[in-house]
């Protein structure tokens, strides 16, 4: 039997849904545990939207009535394999994986499009080239993280800039998850800004030396008369980037890591005159992402304070409105076996 939490028209229901047969080179995954990504409440409000402005990039439309199994931040063990694969990993073997299915030598999303089911599910696919075996000494909830943890990797890697204070704007997992790197990495000046009394005790526990309330003022607006600073924006909320560009100081870099929606506006002539170095990032290197699973692995990140609950599949809904309040939760993590029969 699998069941998964299938998504339509912002409503989850339970459902039966048909085994996954691997093809070539894929194997057949259970789900040990997977995170809620702020993509996948993203994607809860507006997957219709966003999958028609992928159309407009030469993406094949989507029939979303067949419903929609998110989940790409996962851990899960070897189930099965298909053919022409190497057996290298056996049935049983914990892995992570860069959430991508390879069909016919081609990358597909998981857990983001009708086409390929994600890991809110007991049962996935994914594809043997890609598979990470997790330590032994590494918990299942660490493992669930390395994805986030990867894009953190990622974001601070494209970094240009050798600042000594960064400012991180946006104290979701994404920020704290790049709060946690940067602390890593030795950076001894880490300040974060978010509304939330929660998210802000969180970013300290995470490796923020700094909290700012931005409901009260701007963590940037102090630091303009000295030197670059290096800034993340990891909002994916409209005006921030533009608010950015304004506050920060002179020769600064602004590397923006959260996804908005729409179109955002900028003074090009305020950043002209500064300077400034605008970076976009997402997902990760494939490098990036096994790198951010030795971390975890070495004891060298922090992921614990992430962790803030556990649901199965029968509370995915309300985990959803839960995340809608940010005093409540960082990372939800959906255990299917809560729920097994």
């Amino acid at each position: 039997m699998n069941r998964a939490a299938v998504l339509r028209q912002q409503r989850f229901a339970v459902e039966a849904r048909p085994m996954p047969v691997p093809g070539p080179g894929q194997v057949l995954l259970k789900t040990r545990l997977c995170g809620i990504c702020g993509s996948d409440l993203h994607l809860f409000k507006h997957a219709e939207e966003i999958a028609k402005t992928a159309e407009s990039f030469g993406a094949p439309p989507q029939d979303f009535s067949q419903g929609l199994v998110l989940g790409h931040e996962y851990v899960a063990e070897v189930a099965g394999h298909g053919p022409e694969t190497s057996g290298v990993l056996p049935v049983g073997t914990r892995v992570v994986s860069v959430p991508f299915l390879l069909e016919g030598g081609v990358p597909k999303p998981i857990g983001s499009n009708v086409e390929v089911a994600g890991a809110y599910a007991d049962y996935f696919l994914g594809s043997e080239a890609l598979l990470l075996p997790v330590p032994d000494g590494v918990p299942d909830a660490a493992a669930a993280l390395v994805e986030p943890l990867a894009v953190a990797v990622h974001a601070v890697n494209k970094a240009a800039l050798s600042a000594d204070t960064a400012v991180i704007l946006g104290c979701g997992p994404i920020g704290l998850a790049i709060a946690a790197v940067l602390k890593m990495r030795g950076l001894e000046r880490i300040i974060a800004a978010d509304f939330s009394p929660r998210r802000r005790e969180l970013a300290t526990a995470m490796g923020a030396t700094e909290t700012v309330d931005a409901r009260a003022g701007s963590a940037l607006a102090p630091l303009m008369a000295g030197g670059p600073v290096l800034v993340f924006d990891c909002t994916g909320a409209k005006g921030v980037l533009a608010r950015a560009v304004n506050e920060t100081p002179i020769g600064s870099e602004i590397v923006v890591a959260g996804i908005a929606a729409g179109e955002e506006t900028i003074s090009p002539m305020v950043a002209i005159a500064k300077e400034l170095r605008l970076t976009f990032v997402v997902y990760y290197a494939p490098q990036e992402f096994a790198d951010a699973l030795q971390l975890i692995a070495d004891g060298r990140l922090d992921w614990q304070p992430l962790v803030t609950g556990r649901v199965g599949l029968d509370r995915v809904q309300q985990a959803f409105a839960d995340l809608e309040n940010p005093e409540l939760h960082a990372k939800v993590l959906i255990d299917p076996s809560l729920t097994r029969p």
